[in-house]
């Protein structure tokens, strides 16, 4: 944040100070196990953030920003009606400071899929030139794309700015708080149809991006996804393409793509037409090579050098974590691989990682051993994706083990199950584990597959896997 004294602090959230006031504010946080000079209460569904101002002064907080004082703590405290709104408010006055000097470039990004991985991408391509501020993993909703902006310092030269929406109208509300010059459209899918109730209605949601956008911006849209080129129509904006093919006037796009034995992709990275040179990923499948010439393009749109943008992307090393993650275990009683996309889940996403273990195993060397957890929001077609990502197990050649912790979700467990023999339906991650332990010891190599929807918990399992617990 750019140093502010609480007074002003107090005028831009819209609040009244109560306390002493004399002094300055460069940094904000929501918790009081993250210490900073403002302390933000938020009331969310399970505690009130107002509960925990007299631990924040203990923890040297400065001044707390809330919706309901707390009389008995010396801390200066801001009076709000709402601390969300609030700490939006507070955002949108940081960045309208930090446009006010030159030098500084706002990205934006959404998709159905793709979103995080692509901003990490982005954070390291562009902060070996400038000084650059992203949001953390996926933190990019109401709460996290205000405190990514109040990140941003006098500095600062660029922002990154990852947008999710989970109901028509989110984005919008996320580009109100951070407008950005450059806005990036990665792919329309099936995440959260349960929520918006079609995908015609996930495809609204995500052109809100690009339809705010002022004619001296730039739109940057996946040339391979339909739905994404139409929003070409809806923009005001200047639009570029990236794509994985070879095509003319693309901003960027890729030659001679191919994948190693563990499914690892190579391509000859093509920017404006132009041979930038060769690129190895370190990342694994053919979607993440769509993800890095997203990336490329929106370098080359903020003039990196090419070669830069090149070597940024072969020398990719900071991906946040259970994100098709790759390593060996031996706490299975037997050494396996093990191939961690837990983060969530989501029928491309699913299919992605399958394709992706096929591949790792398709010399017959490793057995793979998938253990699923169901997918959630996907509406009245649950069912048959579950079916469908079932089909993609057994086409696979592997053998299955479903976690379910909530029997209201067995239908959905069963469109997995009912396409793979053999498959089990277990109700803990202790006894996936005693499971695929057991299954791995009568294999001779073994490749373990976790994925599922993040409300199952199976980022647990792959930590203690990847960490020996």
């Amino acid at each position: 944040m750019i140093k502010t004294s609480l007074e002003q602090v107090a005028r831009e959230a819209g609040g009244e100070l109560v306390g002493e006031g004399r002094v300055e504010i460069e940094s904000v946080s929501i918790s009081t196990l993250c210490p900073a000079d403002l302390f933000v209460a938020v009331k969310g569904e399970k505690t009130d953030g107002a509960l925990f101002i007299e631990e924040a002064y203990g923890k040297g907080f400065k001044a707390a920003l809330t919706h309901s004082l707390d009389s008995s703590c010396p801390l200066p405290q801001i009076l709000v009606e709402n601390s969300v709104d609030a700490l939006s408010s507070l955002a949108k006055a940081n960045l309208e400071k930090r446009r006010q000097r030159p030098g500084f470039t706002e990205i934006a990004l959404t998709g159905s899929v793709g979103k995080t991985t692509t901003k990490d991408i982005l954070s390291q391509l562009f902060s070996p030139f400038a000084p650059t501020v992203s949001n953390t993993g996926s933190f990019n909703n109401e709460l996290g794309l205000p405190l990514t902006c109040l990140k941003v310092k006098s500095d600062t030269s660029f922002l990154i700015a990852e947008m999710g929406a989970n109901k028509i109208g989110d984005i919008a509300h996320l580009f109100s708080i951070a407008p950005c010059n450059v806005a990036l459209e990665l792919r329309v899918g099936f995440a959260h149809e349960g929520e918006f109730g079609s995908r015609e209605n996930i495809f609204r949601a995500k052109s809100e991006l690009v339809q705010n956008l002022k004619p001296s911006d730039t739109a940057v849209l996946n040339a391979q996804d339909r739905r994404v080129r139409e929003m070409a129509s809806l923009t005001k904006a200047k639009v570029r393409y990236f794509s994985l093919k070879f095509e003319p006037g693309m901003e960027a796009c890729a030659k001679n793509l191919k994948l190693d034995n563990l499914g690892r992709p190579s391509f000859d990275l093509f920017l404006e037409g132009k041979n930038a040179g060769p690129v190895r990923l370190p990342l694994l499948g053919e979607h993440s090579a769509s993800n890095a010439i997203a990336a490329a393009a929106c370098g080359k749109i903020c003039n990196i050098p090419d070669e830069e943008i090149r070597e940024a992307l072969s020398s990719l090393s900071r991906i946040s974590p259970h994100r098709l993650s790759l390593f060996e275990s031996e706490k299975l009683g037997k050494k396996c691989l093990v191939l961690d996309d837990t983060f969530n889940a989501n029928p491309d996403s699913m299919l992605n990682c399958i394709k992706i273990a096929q591949r790792i195993s398709r010399d017959g060397s490793f057995r793979p051993l998938f253990i699923l957890s169901p997918m959630l929001e996907l509406g009245e077609k649950g069912e048959e994706y579950h079916r469908q990502v079932g089909k993609a197990v057994r086409d696979a050649s592997g053998s299955l083990i479903v976690v379910c912790q909530d029997g209201s979700k067995d239908f959905l467990a069963g469109g997995y199950s009912q396409e793979v023999p053999g498959s089990v339906l277990v109700r803990s991650l202790e006894e996936a584990r005693a499971e695929a332990e057991r299954r791995v010891k009568e294999e001779e190599k073994t490749l373990v597959v976790l994925k599922g929807s993040h409300a199952f918990h199976l980022d647990s399992l792959a930590q203690d896997l990847e960490k020996g617990i």
